[in-house]
């Protein structure tokens, strides 16, 4: 079975770019695209780090400040990612609360 780089999955899931913007629309469609074979078991190794949420604490801060306790939540809780997954992924997260 085929190694499958986590970063590389998530990368092409968010559509992700050099400095972590990522595109929220068409995701899982790239994805079987990418993966037509193994389309399931990438979503599910997928999956763990697009559930991930945190809520907001406002009195900390505003959403950018947000985004970024959360990137290292994330970079504390998945050391694996690295730093253009982290910051899709936050960025994927402040976009739901725009």
């Amino acid at each position: 079975m085929e190694h499958l780089d986590i970063n590389h999955i998530l990368r092409i899931y968010l559509d992700a770019d050099a400095d972590g913007a990522f595109q929220p629309f068409g995701c899982e469609e790239r994805l079987r695209l990418a993966f037509p074979k193994d389309y399931s078991r990438v979503m599910k190794l997928a999956s763990p780090y697009l559930d991930e949420h945190q809520s907001p604490d406002w009195s900390r801060g505003d959403l950018v400040e947000e985004s970024n306790r959360f990137a290292e939540t994330l970079r504390q809780k998945f050391p694996e990612l690295d730093d253009i997954c982290i910051r899709a992924l936050a960025n994927r997260w402040a976009f739901d609360y725009k």
